[in-house]
């Protein structure tokens, strides 16, 4: 596969995109511990992955703040700390789509390590990075920093924070050389894999 250009091509994602992202953020995600105890294990994995993520995907675009690039080769979702939290009518919609992406057993898993995540939610104003995915065949070539930068340098003109859940600990060391620090370490629900909660401050930018 050719190299990326320095620079690579950062749009703001249409909705009709939503499936090319899904497969990217399904492979992208393929070995996250959260998605590993989570989502089914069975012959229906596949699907339940390009589900889950697809869904993600259409609560997330209404938003307008997510960006993809490369023709789909890595997104990022944001939201404002107003925006992300479901409210308990979506939350029962949505219930029987991940019953079946996640069986019975591991819905639980998932139900709970989302209580855990909304309760250690900061409440001020802030921007969050919900998830931000590169597929493999394009990782490791400024994709995943060029798709922060977006929203970073906005929230460096706004003055406002970033937040996240690192759910895999090997993107801790990348979003800290971002300017993120981790501020508490979670548990994706009893016996769940270590989430790491990380906060941004934002950066002075020149005058």
């Amino acid at each position: 596969m050719p190299s990326l250009p320095i620079e690579p091509m950062i749009h703001r994602a249409e909705c009709t995109e939503n499936s090319v992202l899904a497969t990217t953020l399904a492979a992208a995600f393929d070995n996250d511990p959260v998605a590993r105890y989570c989502i089914r294990a069975d012959s229906r994995r596949d699907w339940a992955m390009h589900a889950g993520f697809k869904r993600a995907l259409d609560i997330y675009c209404f938003y307008g703040m997510t960006f993809a690039a490369m023709n789909g080769a890595g997104v990022a979702l944001w939201a404002r700390h107003d925006q992300w939290q479901l409210t308990f009518w979506q939350e029962c919609m949505l219930i029987p789509l991940y019953v079946r992406i996640c069986g019975i057993r591991r819905f639980m898993r998932l139900s709970r390590g989302f209580e855990t995540m909304k309760w250690a939610h900061p409440v001020v104003p802030h921007y969050y990075l919900y998830m931000i995915g590169v597929h493999p065949d394009c990782q490791s070539q400024g994709l995943g920093a060029a798709l922060l930068r977006v929203m970073l340098e906005r929230c460096d003109r706004e003055k406002m924070p970033a937040y996240l859940e690192a759910t895999h600990p090997r993107n801790i060391s990348f979003y800290r050389r971002h300017g993120f620090q981790v501020i508490r370490t979670l548990t994706f629900g009893p016996g769940g894999p270590p989430i790491a909660a990380m906060w941004r401050e934002p950066q002075l930018t020149a005058a």
